[in-house]
Parts: structure tokens; sequence; C-alpha cells
């Protein structure tokens, strides 16, 4: 089976090869059977894996019937992320930036499937455009949605409406379903032309605005995980247990740090640590930083059913109610947790720093640990906001440990700042919900001193290991964040310029420090809160590869994740390359090589998980947003307008709640949209609504099904 593979792979490797550097931008069969050397007995052969590869969108068989390779005939794969409006955006696998793709041009393609695009001839000067020619997987063949009735017919609408057009469905065995039911429906015929989709009823989730539908609605609609499978909790039955923790230390020789004090900090409600922190100073100007991360991969062997589930889930789903975790309870909340007084087995990383915030030494060993003192965010805070109180801390030492640590910590975010980093400070929701999901208060999120000091200790680990891995040239999942694209950066300099930001004009070559300047430059300013939304909106999202390309919004050459291997699997898998290197073996040639090739897979699968947990994350938000507001209708709030399109204005409240004034609303006058300016325009009145304008709305609809509010301008509006 392994021979069969290995030539396999090699067959492969040399077509590619051939493909990538022939004159020409495709060959025929004739031509690849020569180009490899190959007898014509071997044609069915070569015939039989140039179709294998074309299905895996490896290569492209052209109309002609010659065959190239994707990126020389000007044709990209990826994944199709719909929009609500019919158009789509594909994530291409070969680059970053991200291709448009209009309705007409999806050619029955879907949100979610991984396609085949041939880039547009003409370019627009704002975004590159293109036109699916091939499907070569569906995203998903099951759905959640609403069902209708049109006399005879009965059809699905997807909640997601990100899936245009309905599911028509046969309701034979079906008697105990209605009309206006959730439902999940299986894609059985996918839609062609004007010819609607086809499908079966495979599951009665129940009478929609029901709590138990809600909550099972979106578990399918996010296709969220269940229970850890059978061979995942026998698995955990094989690990030894928590007694057995020192003397694994023993044999293994790991460094016995027991005895050397370390703090967690963490919020009040978290149940799983995986980093403690330990701060020495070796003299007057340099500090000694330990990070200590749990040893996830201890327990995590690489290949077995806890790891194939972990690759499989990718990241633990933070949602408002409940957490759904990478890895089980026994694990991610016990053996693995870094509780106070507990041995713990961890990976731990000492960095001595200097008053300026550089890297004099760094030194990794796995290690025995015993954290000294569980601290949460807002203990630390208290402590911070007025010291002249009794410490809250077990003893002084702490407080002074507290206090060296705040004063580094200063120190790199400084350091951080000074060669380019991003600080957008996007504020984010904090949501209280009561025993029943009924939020109580949404409120703007404001990150302390206690939790800007753990993120600046992170950062400067994880960005340490990477350097350190990349400069070994051993195999690593890194971090990147590319760099945006031109047409990007055109976009937002001609939209702030509209907005009369003077400081848009430095916009001029694409690097941190510009976009650091031009925060500076608007600090203060009406416009700053926007523009920070504007910024993010033109950088890509940062993602997971096998290869090291930087990351753009840390300013960083070198980044990965390193210290969440608990909930993440990207870092999990760097904790076993970094203690592979030190063990006594160390690393082969042969079998560094091995890991490298299958890196990108897991990098792409941890990309892809990491977008659909966001997905979710947001969604749950929104719907609890929502939620919240069904109770404040009629209530007038003051916010700012974030978005304007033809059919209306997005508004963003103080607490971080969105809504849209659908142009309707707008009952004065008829508005005319003008794209350019960035504006909606009476006709009559010549009154105007801008992007970046401060305005008072009242609450009319909120849906929390759909996670959406709507607004109508009050009658005073703020000038």
């Amino acid at each position: 089976m392994k021979k069969r593979e290995n030539a396999t792979k090699i067959l492969r490797n040399k077509i590619i090869n051939l493909l990538q550097n022939s004159r020409q931008a495709s060959l025929t069969l004739k031509q690849i059977i020569a180009g490899l050397g190959m007898e014509q007995q071997d044609k069915s052969i070569l015939r039989d894996e140039l179709k294998k590869m074309g299905e895996e969108g490896l290569l492209i068989k052209t109309e002609g019937g010659r065959y190239g390779l994707p990126e020389r005939l000007d044709i990209l794969t990826g994944v199709l992320q719909g929009h609500r409006r019919g158009f789509a955006f594909l994530r291409p696998e070969q680059e970053r930036e991200d291709v448009f793709i209009s309705s007409k041009n999806l050619h029955d393609a879907a949100h979610g499937d991984r396609v085949l695009v041939k880039l547009n001839q003409k370019k627009s000067r704002r975004r590159r455009e293109g036109t699916v020619i091939g499907i070569l997987r569906r995203g998903q063949s099951r759905l959640v949605g609403t069902l209708h009735r049109e006399g005879k017919i009965y059809y699905v609408i997807p909640d997601d409406q990100r899936f245009p057009g309905s599911v028509q469905v046969a309701m034979k065995g079906m008697k105990h379903v209605r009309t206006g039911d959730k439902v999940v429906v299986e894609i059985q015929k996918w839609a062609q032309g004007k010819r609607a989709s086809r499908g079966r009823i495979v599951e009665h989730i129940g009478p929609a605005g029901s709590f138990r539908t809600e909550q099972l609605t979106f578990k399918h609609r996010f296709d969220l995980p269940g229970k850890h499978p059978e061979p995942v909790m026998k698995e955990l039955e094989t690990l030894p247990g928590e007694e057995y923790i020192s003397r694994i230390a023993e044999e293994q020789g790991r460094s016995d740090l027991s005895d050397l004090k370390m703090v967690t900090i963490d919020d009040e409600q978290a149940r799983d640590f995986d980093d403690a922190i330990s701060l020495e100073k070796i003299d007057e100007k340099t500090f000694r930083l330990g990070v200590h991360i749990a040893d996830v991969s201890q327990y995590v062997q690489r290949g077995k059913p806890l790891d194939r589930e972990a690759l499989k889930r990718g990241t633990t789903i933070y949602l408002v109610e409940r957490a759904i975790h990478m890895l089980p309870p026994m694990l991610s909340e016990n053996i693995c947790s870094l509780q106070a007084g507990k041995d713990r087995l961890a990976v731990s990383v000492f960095m001595d720093i200097n008053e300026e915030g550089s890297l004099i030494n760094a030194r990794f060993k796995p290690s025995l640990i015993q954290v000294t003192e569980r601290l949460t965010y807002q203990q630390v805070e208290a402590y911070l906001s007025d010291k002249e109180k009794h410490s809250p801390f077990k003893d002084n030492s702490t407080a002074d440990m507290i206090d060296q640590m705040v004063r580094l910590a200063e120190v790199l975010r400084n350091r951080r700042l000074q060669r380019g980093t991003l600080d957008l400070d996007i504020p984010e929701a904090r949501i209280e919900i009561d025993d029943n999901g009924v939020p109580l208060t949404v409120e703007k999120r404001v990150m302390g001193r206690s939790e800007s000091l753990i993120e600046e200790f992170m950062i400067y680990c994880n960005e340490t290991v990477a350097e350190y891995l990349n400069g070994k040239k051993l195999p690593c999942v890194y971090r990147i964040h590319a760099v945006p694209t031109e047409e990007k950066l055109t976009l937002l300099r001609e939209t702030l310029t509209l907005m009369n930001v003077k400081a848009a004009g430095n916009i001029k070559v694409l690097k941190p420090k510009h976009l650091k300047k031009l925060l500076e430059d608007t600090r203060g300013e009406k416009a700053e809160r926007l523009v920070r939304y504007l910024i993010l909106r033109s950088l890509p999202q940062a993602c997971y590869s096998a290869y090291n390309e930087g990351h753009f919004g840390l300013a960083s050459e070198c980044y990965c994740h390193f210290t969440s291997p608990i909930r993440r699997y990207p870092d999990l898998v760097v904790h076993r390359i970094l203690k592979q290197h030190l063990s006594p073996g160390g690393f082969s040639g042969e079998k560094a090589k091995r890991l490298q090739s299958r890196l990108p897979a897991i990098a792409q699968q941890s990309s892809e998980r990491e977008r659909a947990a966001v997905d979710a994350e947001r969604a749950s938000i929104e719907i609890k947003k929502a939620q919240y507001m069904e109770q404040k209708l009629g209530e007038i709030y003051t916010g700012i307008i974030n978005g304007v399109t033809n059919f209306g204005l997005f508004v963003e409240l103080d607490n971080t709640v969105e809504g849209m004034i659908p142009v309707t609303e707008l009952s004065d006058d008829y508005y005319i949209y003008n794209e350019k300016a960035a504006a909606l325009t009476g006709e009559r009145t010549r009154k105007t609504y801008r992007l970046g304008d401060t305005i008072e709305v009242q609450v009319i609809r909120a849906n929390r099904e759909e996670g959406k509010v709507a607004f109508a301008p009050a009658e005073k509006e703020v000038v």
C-alpha cells in the first residue's frame, strides 16, 4: 500500500514539475508522456492520474483536451464565501487576496463550495473579479431552514441567506411536520439555472420560536460538534491519571520548576488554564520572563483518536452561552489545565529581556510546574487601581511581581508600537445572560491592564518560539497576515478622503507604520472610531501556513501560535515540533521532510475551522444582541453611521449593537445613493447622511432568529 502511495506521489510531483517548467501554459497527453519519458502502454495509468488530479483541482483539463496548472491558466482554486445579496468571494488556496464573483458568474455554485475560478481579463480598479468554471466539492449538503407551502408544492427556505433560493421537498411520510417549522433538509440535486434545488427533510427540529428549536437550529446551521465520539472517550480511559504526573516528569528528565513562583491570570469564569507566568529580575537592567504552557502533546498523541478529533475540530468555539471544546473536559479542565497547587506537565520558555524590550537569550524546556496562585483579571485590576488598599494576594511577593509585570508589559507594548504594530483596539461586546440564556446587559468590553499584560507576554513568547524554529530551519505552523492589496489601499484612501480625513493623504506606501500614523493622527477626532473599522476592513484575514510570510498587523517578520494548545490545534503541533527538537534524538532530515509535507494540509484545515468558529461566535453574539434589543423597541440611542448602501444606512450604537436604517424609513424625502461620496442625499431637501456621521436612532424592529436590528432616524439628530 505504502509503495503504491509513494509511486503515486512521485508521479504527481513529476507531472507538476513538467507543467511548471514547460514553455507552454498547457500540454497534450502525448506531450506529457514524452516529457516524462513514459511508454505508450502507461498511457491509461497516466490518464487516470491526470483525471484524479483534475478532480482535486491540482491541474486543469482545457476544452481542447490539454492539461495545465491552474495558476498558469489564470485559474484559482478555493472556497466560496457567499453573501446574502447573491454575490460571493473566493478565498484562494494559492494566495491571500480574495476574488469577487458576481451572482451571474457563480453558475450554480454556493457558499462553502470548493471551486475553480477563472480570473476575468478585465480587471476592476478596486478588486479582482472572476467566474466559476467548475465545482470540485460541495461545501454543505445539509441546510437548516423553514418549511413553506405554495399550493401542492413544499419548499424550504434556508436560514443562512448566503445560500440563495429555496429547496423543493417531498412531504411523503412527514405528517408531523407543519409549515413554519424548522427542519434540516439534505440537498439531493443542486439548482441548475432556473430550476430550484431538490432535497429531502432528514430532521424535524420543531416549531419556530421555541428556545429548544433555536438551540438546535443554531447547532445545525453551523455544523457544531456534539459530544466527543466513543473512540476518543475510550482513549481517555487509557491515559495516565493525575497521580502519575510527577513520575512521568522524572522518567522524562524534565526540569523541576515546582518551587518557582508563578501565577495564572484569567477571567473569573475561566475553567481551562493553559498559561502561567513567572518573572524574575536577573539584575537592574534585565528581566527573566517565564511563560509556562500546558503540555497537551504529552496526552494527545499524533494519529490517535484524540488527535484526529482535535484536528477535525481545530479550535474551541466560544458562544455567548457556552463553549464547545476542542478537547474533552478531562484534559481541558483537569489534567492539562494549570490549576493552582497541583503538579502539571508544561513546556516552559524563559526569555531574558533588557529594559528596551530586546531579547537577550531564550531557553526552552519540558518541565514539571506547580502554579503558586490563581489570579483573576478583576482581582489584578482592582489592585492596580488602588494599591493603597490591602493586597488581595496571598503574600506581598505576588504584589511585587505584578508591579514588575506591568512595568515589563509596558516596555514590550511600546516596543511593538514603535516598530509599527497596528493598535486597532476595536471594541467588543460584553453580554451578561441569565440562567435561561436571556441577555440582561450588552455593553462595550474594555480591556484592562491585567488582560493587556498577559496579551503582551503571549505575543512575545509566540514570536520568540517562531523565530527560534525558523532560525533552526525546522518545520512550523506559522500565523501569517498578508499585506493588504493595492486595490484595498486605494479604496481606503478614497473613502477617508471623502470623509474629509486629512491624514488620508499620508497613505502612499503600504507599511504598518503608515496605517499606525493614520490611527495616531485621527486619535480623539470624530472620525477615530470609524477609521479603525475601515482599516480593519481593508486588511486580509490572518491564517495559518506551513511557510513563514510574516504578520502585517503585528509588524512581525516571524510569528506562530504556541501559547494555547488546550484550545487551538496549531499550538499543539508547534509544541510537538519544539519538543521533538529538544529531545535527545532531535529531528532527522527525513523526519523533518515528512512532517513539512503534512503541515500545509494541517494549516489549511486549522484556518478553515477557525473561520467556521468565528462565524458561529459572531452569529451567537448578533443573536443575543437582537434578543436584547427586542426589549428596547421604541427607545432612542446615539450611534455612528459605519456603512452606506443604496438600500439603507448601517449604524453602530455605543454599546456595540449594529442595526440598519432601511431607506424606506427615510420618509421625509427621496434619497439618492452616491457610491463615490459614500452618502445618501435627499433629492428635495439635500439632507445628507454620510459615512462617519453621528445620528440618533429609534429601535423599530429586532429579529433574534436572524440576529438583525432595524432603526429609524429619531426626530432630533445629533449635530
